[in-house]
């Protein structure tokens, strides 16, 4: 919350520099400010504990645990299980419009997380919040978004958000919370009521019940093949107990810890995955049953993949302004209102620059500081399948600059598309530079590939010829080069791709291999041209290609599989 702080202080700044002024005026503006950012850190704050304790109280349900204390405190109540975890609930807080967020079981019999009564969707699927055998659930976090005041949710551990549409500086003066109630007036269970009514009966734990907790259960207990491992367990009054354990798993209970032994990887049958379920009998007659999922594997070490999409479900940047206020939120905020001309790129850059960081993932940053007729990498989604004739209104082909003939690789909606060239006479004219991206914490990387294709700008000048630009013939050739330099900006690598050969002309998306470049910090692009397509003022070709799905390799790291 830092910048709302900052935010406080531009307020006092701002009263105190408004010539005469009352003092208790003054001070209870300042004071409602502050009260007011107090009141949205406890709403964040608490939610998330909310969040934190209703997945607790789903998995306790799930797994047969039981409630052994319930107590209530000053800011509501505090849960503790047989299993030893605990869940903290507090009373909510008033004024602050939040998103209804629960969890419902569906008809798989899983657990899922929603918001206003519908399926919480993360790139159109619903989120566990338990599942079968719990690898895939996630327990969901919340924040308030400073620029926008809107709440955001975050489904894996903060490094993407999307927006809830609620907006937290409403007029609301109930209390807002996860939960509506706690009810423990029932000395065998204790019923916990969502604020949109769904319920959840948990058992009490009392003597005549058979007790059997394992201590700190993953939700999926990972073995590597033919290895044990050992899990403390908690028992009480158990008279009798069953185990029942996937083919070719080993398990066995002594002495309050659980032996869990995987199947020889070379065994000829065995289930790689299951439940090794336990049924235990108390000396009172009453039962139940405790599982535990598990998985046999071996860690591998895998390389760490990372690919730039450009796509808004991929975006994990923090939010940012341009100029003239422009919200960037995702990717699709880049893509300017006008292929030319547009506010976003062809504007006064004395003081402003667009740029774009694929912040958390490849970490490839790109900005430029001239109007886009000037050079640099801007977010298209502009699609024109017909290259070879203009639409109406149009009245140059500088106007779709920003499209090819098929949106996106693989059928995705926005990409990059590329501007600018130096060569002997734009150089020393204009002193151009080369554009490129680079990886803004300075490290070194392998770009392992891209994929590239032409422009409509670049496939009607290369069809028909232009005002500045011959037709291609068979002898024509347009390539982009590559370059490919190190943290001390030196030279490490060159790689070409032909984007026109003869009268063939890339109109698809093709993989541009640029491993051979090496470890670098910084890739930028030229072009290189037949003599027909160049001239006595340099190339005339339309410097444009459009790229997508930048592949970058992060070393290695281990999975189990």
């Amino acid at each position: 919350m830092k910048k709302i702080f900052m935010l406080l202080a531009v307020a006092i700044v701002g009263i105190s520099m408004t010539g005469c002024y009352d003092d208790d005026e003054l001070w209870n503006e300042m004071e409602s400010v502050k009260n007011r950012v107090t009141t949205l850190e406890e709403a964040v704050q608490k939610t998330n504990g909310d969040l934190s304790a209703l997945q607790t109280i789903v998995s306790a349900l799930q797994k047969n645990v039981y409630v052994s204390e319930v107590s209530q405190t000053a800011n509501g109540y505090a849960i503790k299980f047989t299993d030893g975890k605990t869940a903290t609930i507090t009373n909510g807080t008033n004024g602050v419009d939040a998103p209804v967020i629960s969890i419902k079981q569906d008809e798989d019999g899983k657990f899922y997380w929603t918001q206003d009564g519908e399926w919480l969707l993360i790139d159109g699927e619903k989120v566990l919040a338990n599942g079968e055998n719990g690898k895939d659930a996630v327990a969901p976090q919340v924040r308030i978004n400073e620029t926008s005041k809107e709440w955001e949710i975050s489904t894996d551990g903060g490094e993407t958000w999307n927006s809830t549409g609620v907006t937290a500086e409403g007029k609301n003066t109930e209390s807002n919370s996860l939960f509506k109630s706690v009810d423990t007036s029932n000395d065998e269970y204790v019923v916990f009521t969502l604020a949109d009514d769904t319920e959840f009966k948990l058992v009490r734990y009392d003597e005549s019940m058979p007790l059997f907790t394992i201590i700190d259960a993953p939700e999926l207990a990972q073995v590597e093949y033919g290895k044990s491992v050992k899990f403390a367990v908690n028992a009480n009054n158990i008279k009798d107990y069953t185990i029942y354990a996937p083919e070719g798993w080993e398990v066995a209970y002594a002495e309050d810890s659980l032996s869990v032994t995987a199947p020889e990887k070379d065994l000829c049958h065995f289930n790689k995955e299951g439940v090794i379920a336990i049924m235990i009998v108390s000396e009172a007659g009453k039962s139940d049953i405790v599982k535990l999922n598990v998985m046999a594997g071996e860690w591998v070490e895998e390389d760490d993949i990372r690919i730039l999409t450009f796509e808004d479900s991929d975006a994990k940047f923090s939010a940012y302004e341009l100029y003239g206020g422009a919200s960037i939120n995702k990717w699709s905020d880049l893509v300017d209102d006008s292929q030319y001309g547009g506010s976003l790129t062809y504007t006064n850059y004395s003081s402003d620059t667009y740029w774009w960081y694929d912040e958390g993932n490849t970490e490839l940053f790109h900005s430029f500081t001239t109007p886009y007729w000037g050079g640099g990498h801007v977010i298209s989604n502009y699609v024109l399948a017909d290259y070879e004739n203009l639409p109406d209104g149009h009245y140059g082909w500088y106007e779709v600059q920003m499209s090819n003939p098929i949106g996106g690789h693989n059928g995705s909606k926005n990409f990059a598309v590329h501007n600018g060239y130096s060569d002997f006479f734009n150089s020393q004219l204009y002193d151009a530079s080369l554009e490129g991206f680079e990886f803004a914490d300075g490290k070194e990387r392998i770009v392992e590939c891209m994929y590239v294709t032409n422009t409509n700008y670049v496939l009607n000048s290369l069809t028909f010829g232009d005002g500045f630009n011959s037709a291609a013939t068979e002898n024509t050739y347009f390539k982009i080069v590559a370059y490919g330099y190190n943290a001390n900006e030196e030279l490490v690598g060159t790689s070409e791709f032909t984007l026109c050969n003869g009268r063939n002309f890339v109109t698809t998306w093709e993989k541009w291999d640029l491993s051979s470049l090496g470890k670098v910090a910084k890739i930028t692009f030229n072009f290189s041209a037949s003599d027909d397509q160049s001239g006595s003022y340099g190339l005339n070709t339309p410097a444009y290609f459009a790229y997508d799905d930048v592949t970058v390799k992060f070393g290695t790291k281990l999975v189990f599989k």
